[in-house]
């Protein structure tokens, strides 16, 4: 995981998976849709043009998920980063939002800058309809984003439209471990039916879309039921704080013993949940527990994991019997 920049403080990181998406695009739109509607251009310009309407869609991603971390942050939601991969981008929100009007604000606000992009991006075109090259890649990016907002707006966790479901059961019940759970659902249930698409298409012979369908169904059920896992997870580490669950160390050290970052380092009165969060950005997957510049402890993802499934036992008394 690459940090690329840091925006209203909030970093920006890239995955490496992003570079390969990156370059299919940018090879699809090279090698089709330019020379298509621009057949006057040569090789090396349509490659030129490929590759500025490439980075032009990662920053519209980047415009949607920002969208999210700022009105998220608005509410009170630390937001630890914006990470773009292979299938796009996440905001990755260290705590749920307070309230199902929150969640909903949070939820719309990403599907509608996608619109206003493509609003923008059409205007341009317009306005530049004397340029064949301007009203090629305006008029790609006016219909990636539209794509990209209609997509979002699936009623399916974890994209936008199931966290406006998920906010709309959270209102209804005011239960948001139900809401998640129905959410998360409906969210499995879109990815089968993309699986599903995907095989039927790769059957027919577009294998290439249909394996791109089938790897996109894949990725949501996944991301639907981490989600609600996730969810679950930080219910019962929220409580606890990291002097709980940490290895202590015999003896505190005044200095440490080499340069930490902000994702190795917890306070022993940190939640286990921010520790957990930390543990899972960082590299080594562990961080060191520091008081007032003393290192007293450690703790490890697994420990932590291994926390929670305590916690859940407590909370189960037929868990804790059998």
């Amino acid at each position: 995981m690459l940090q690329i920049a840091r925006v209203a403080g909030i970093p920006v990181r890239v995955d490496a998976s992003w570079l390969l998406v990156f370059g299919l695009i940018s090879w699809s739109l090279a090698s089709g849709y330019f020379p298509h509607v621009l057949p006057d251009l040569t090789p090396g310009r349509a490659w030129l043009h490929a590759v500025s309407a490439a980075l032009l869609l990662f920053v519209s991603v980047f415009l949607h998920e920002l969208s999210h971390a700022l009105v998220a942050r608005h509410h009170g939601v630390r937001v630890a980063g914006i990470r773009l991969h292979v299938f796009g981008g996440v905001s990755e929100l260290e705590s749920e939002p307070p309230t199902p009007r929150a969640e909903f604000l949070i939820a719309a606000v990403g599907p509608l800058t996608s619109f206003v992009i493509a609003a923008i991006c059409y205007g341009l075109g317009r306005a530049l309809g004397g340029m064949p090259w301007a009203a090629a890649l305006t008029g790609y990016l006016t219909a990636v984003n539209v794509i990209i907002g209609l997509f979002n707006l699936v009623p399916g966790f974890p994209l936008d439209g199931g966290r406006l479901l998920r906010a709309m059961l959270w209102w209804w019940s005011g239960r948001v471990g139900w809401a998640t759970m129905w959410a998360a659902r409906a969210g499995s249930l879109f990815a089968f039916a993309l699986i599903a698409l995907g095989l039927v298409r790769a059957i027919g012979g577009e294998v290439v879309g249909g394996l791109w369908f089938i790897l996109i169904g894949l990725f949501l059920h996944k991301a639907a039921r981490a989600s609600d896992d996730m969810l679950r997870t930080h219910h019962r580490l929220e409580t606890l704080r990291v002097a709980d669950v940490m290895t202590p160390h015999a003896l505190g050290f005044d200095a440490l013993p080499v340069a930490l970052g902000p994702d190795d380092v917890v306070a022993p009165q940190s939640s286990a949940w921010s520790a957990f969060l930390k543990t899972g950005r960082n590299r080594a997957g562990r961080v060191v527990v520091v008081d007032h510049g003393r290192l007293v402890g450690s703790l490890s993802h697994r420990d932590l994991q291994q926390a929670a499934a305590l916690e859940r036992l407590r909370a189960d008394p037929g868990r804790r019997a059998a």
